[in-house]
């Protein structure tokens, strides 16, 4: 009868696997098996034992697959994206390249994008210049810091979009209004019917838009700080928090979420604007939740 390797038995004991899970990172308790291959005979109980041990709501069988173990170990594991422009685009997709002079400015005392809108478009005014896609599935987005500005910009326009979006538009939906269904909401410059510029938290659809400072000056980054609250696991419906250079100017604004899937940086008219900084932090959701 075969025997058990020593070091794959020393892992199979619930205490090592104890001290194991409270000392490493989700992520690398999922490369466990390909660091050190014994480890895969017990994979299964180690996962097992870390979703215990982190309170996940629903502790699978043992007979459940790794992919769905690790999917379950997954949930409300905090998740962060950092933009600092450091790398140029490597982080983003340029979707208009025809409509935009896109420029990187990096800088150890914080960067930015400049996006110069060159021409008009037959979308509306939301062709995007730049996005970033989020990787995996059912994820919760729970904070978006940004440093924006815009340099100048047209009467009645508005410029420097950070717009938190979802998946594609699902069939059913109103023509009318399905260009904002995958859109969940973020900053902007904004200036209507010729007064002053405002710095703007937009809102899609469903959600409350407002103003956040009533009168902005050009060439000046202004740091919006949203952090969201989520009601229930069940409900598409939060709360939004939303800080200006670090002062509270909104509270308990409705957010309504979608799975996060994107974030779009753009001008809706003939403008320029300058982007700093980017913070997200999200995680997955379980299976039921919206």
């Amino acid at each position: 009868m075969a025997r058990r390797a020593p070091f794959a038995s020393l892992w199979s004991r619930d205490d090592v696997r104890t001290a194991v899970v409270d000392f490493l990172p989700t992520k690398a308790i999922a490369v466990l098996p390909v660091v050190a291959k014994p480890l895969r005979a017990v994979q299964t109980s180690l996962l097992i034992t870390a979703i215990r041990r982190r309170g996940k709501t629903t502790v699978p069988s043992p007979q459940t697959t790794r992919g769905a173990l690790l999917d379950a170990l997954l949930v409300g594991e905090p998740q962060h994206f950092c933009e600092r422009w450091e790398r140029g685009l490597e982080q983003w997709s340029e979707d208009s390249p025809d409509a935009y002079t896109v420029n990187v400015f990096p800088s150890h005392e914080g960067g930015f994008v400049r996006l110069d809108r060159d021409l008009e478009d037959d979308l509306g005014g939301h062709e995007k210049a730049l996005t970033h896609h989020f990787r995996g599935e059912n994820l919760l987005v729970t904070r978006l810091r940004v440093k924006l500005g815009f340099v100048d910009c047209e009467q009645e326009g508005a410029a420097g979009y950070a717009s938190l979006c979802g998946p594609n538009v699902q069939s059913g939906d109103d023509e009318d209004v399905a260009q904002w269904d995958d859109f969940m909401a973020g900053p902007m410059f904004n200036n209507d019917e010729g007064n002053a510029f405002s710095l703007m938290w937009l809102a899609g659809k469903r959600g409350n838009s407002r103003i956040l400072i009533d009168a902005v000056t050009a060439e000046t980054f202004y740091e919006v700080d949203a952090l969201v609250h989520h009601e229930s696991v069940t409900s598409g419906v939060g709360k939004v928090d939303i800080l200006v250079n670090g002062l509270l100017v909104a509270r308990d604004m409705e957010f309504f979420y979608r799975p996060l899937s994107s974030l779009h940086l753009y001008n809706y008219s003939t403008s320029t604007s300058k982007i700093g900084e980017i913070e997200v932090w999200y995680e997955k959701a379980a299976p039921n939740q919206v």
